[in-house]
Parts: structure tokens; C-alpha cells; sequence
């Protein structure tokens, strides 16, 4: 589970003393004694219980900044620092987690705020319990390294134990280490994060997971790579056909590889190329590939019945 770390500290910071300090020191976020080095500091922000409060008052009053995306501010988030230096590898922000009985919960649904949906981070993060009872979470581990990463695969959770993120309590969540399938709590409650902010988290891959039957669910990160080669796909000439290729047989990411192929896939005229395309991927080296490829396969035989 997440790192449980000792804070007893008492008294209280601004905000802009936890920025100064994060910059100064030029934590490495990615490291997790680096971080844990930090949690003194998040804790003694944390002590100070009206910063929140005043940030939201003065951005309220201003009616200019709420929403134009520098600040922010959504049904959860309230980004309280966002990246706004070379190489920043942080950045803070604030998370609201409605109890079950709160209008915003019961009119969005839980999926909104990953309840009940486990999943693990491919970015470290370190959190605070600033307001109420907080969320509560089973928390699970795995061996990110000795895992896929396609539907359906069997991956060995350890199950460590429930437990909420009350006040004053700090953790480090790993990255590629934790899984934890959230709880609402019992009321409303708010959370402060410093977030790695790293080239891996755009990288790595982060999952939802079935922790009833050991399974994988799908991967719930985006990124932009992918996102862009169904485009070139429909839209591209004979250059963009050849880098699909290319970029299926060989990309160093396996996630690269596969979105490749489904691209390809995404073009064929009918079921059974559709379906030839994504054999071709079971036939891959990458446990990641083959395993897509056929779970694709299997979805795409059942369009036949």
C-alpha cells in the first residue's frame, strides 16, 4: 500500500512557501526518498486551515481566472500550483471527494471520481488528508515489471488493507507499485498533492484491475502518440501507411506498437482483414501485443454470432 509517513509536525506554512521550498531543493519526484523527504512540509501546509478557503474566496471574487484553464478548477480539482517553469518536475493541486449522499456525486455517478475502480498511477504522488474523514481505499500491491498490461491478463494483487485518508495523515503513493480502489467517505472531504510531474508518466503504462479475480481491466492513461495514428491512418498516404508499419514491428514501446496495428486494423475494409491484422499482432514477441490482438479478436469473432 502507499507509504504511511510519520509528520508530527504542528505548525503551519503558506502556499507559496511549500512552491519556494520545492523549487529550491529541486526534489526529485520521481525518486521515493525524495519525496518522502517532503511530506514535513506538505504537513505543515496542511496545518494551515484557511489557505484553502481563502485561494477559492480570492478567485471568486476576481471572476476572471476561474475556468480560462490557468487555474483549473473543476467539480474536483482545484490546480493550487500548475507547472510554470522549465523543467518543473511538480506540481500541487487540491482534490475534493464527495460522500455518497452529495448531490454532485449522485448527479455525475461514482465513475466520475474513480470509485470503485481500482487502479494504479504511473507517477508517484504525495497526499494529505486536509479535510474530513476522507476517502477510504482496499489497498493492493503488484509487480508492475512482471506485467502486460492487456485485458484480461492474471496478475499476482496482494491484498494489504482498507483504511482512510483521515486528517493530518500523509502517504506516498508509488508509482507502478499501489493499487487502491477508492471508497466515497462519509463526508465530503479534501486532499492536498504535490504530483511527479516526469517524462514516465506520460510513458508508463496505468491500469484498472478486477481485484475479485486477479485480472487486468484496460489501460486508463492517455497518450498522444496513439491518439494521432488513427488519423494518419485514414487520412494518410503511402508514407504514413509505411511508418505504421514500421512503427508496429518495431517501436521500443510495445504500447506504440500496438496502437500501430490498430490504426492499420482500423482501415481494413472488412471483418476478416480486420481481423487478419490483429492475428499478425498475436504472432509478436510482446506479451503486450499478442495479448491485445487477441483480446481484439475475441471481441471482434463475437460481431459474428
Amino acid at each position: 500500500m502507499p507509504l504511511v509517513i510519520d509528520a508530527p509536525q504542528a505548525d503551519a506554512i503558506e502556499l507559496d512557501e511549500l512552491v519556494e521550498y520545492l523549487h529550491d531543493a529541486d526534489i526529485d519526484t520521481a525518486d521515493h526518498d525524495a519525496m518522502v523527504s517532503v511530506a514535513p512540509m506538505l504537513k505543515r501546509l496542511n496545518n494551515n486551515r484557511t489557505f484553502l478557503s481563502d485561494l477559492a474566496l480570492e478567485e471568486l471574487k476576481k471572476r476572471t481566472s476561474i475556468g480560462n484553464g490557468t487555474n483549473n478548477y473543476g467539480p474536483q480539482v482545484i490546480m493550487l500550483y500548475a507547472p510554470t517553469r522549465r523543467f518543473q518536475t511538480f506540481f500541487l493541486r487540491a482534490n475534493f471527494w464527495p460522500a455518497t449522499q452529495d448531490h454532485i456525486l449522485r448527479a455525475s455517478g461514482p465513475e466520475q471520481f474513480f470509485y470503485h475502480h481500482p487502479h494504479d498511477h504511473s507517477f508517484n504522488f504525495l497526499t494529505s488528508g486536509y479535510f474530513g474523514p476522507g476517502y477510504s481505499s482496499n489497498y493492493y500491491t503488484y509487480d508492475y515489471e512482471q506485467t502486460a498490461g492487456y485485458p484480461g491478463e492474471p496478475v499476482a494483487l496482494k491484498f494489504v488493507e482498507k483504511s482512510a485518508l483521515h486528517e493530518g495523515k500523509v502517504m506516498l503513493y508509488r508509482a507502478c507499485v499501489d493499487i487502491h480502489d477508492q471508497l466515497p467517505p462519509e463526508s465530503m472531504s479534501i486532499s492536498l498533492n504535490i504530483m511527479e510531474l516526469t517524462v514516465r508518466g506520460g510513458v508508463l503504462d496505468q491500469y484498472s484491475f478486477d481485484v475479485e479475480r486477479n485480472l487486468v481491466g484496460t489501460m486508463i492513461n492517455r497518450m498522444s502518440m496513439a491518439c494521432l495514428m488513427p488519423m494518419i491512418a485514414q487520412l494518410g498516404d503511402g508514407d504514413a501507411a509505411d511508418y505504421l508499419h514500421e512503427t508496429a514491428r518495431s517501436h521500443l514501446s510495445e504500447r506504440v506498437r500496438f496502437s500501430a496495428l490498430k490504426a492499420m486494423a482500423g482501415t481494413q475494409p472488412n471483418l476478416e482483414s480486420t481481423i487478419a491484422v490483429f492475428e499478425r499482432g498475436t504472432r509478436s514477441d510482446s506479451a503486450l501485443v499478442a495479448g491485445w490482438s487477441k483480446h481484439k479478436i475475441a471481441r471482434l469473432e463475437g460481431l459474428r454470432a
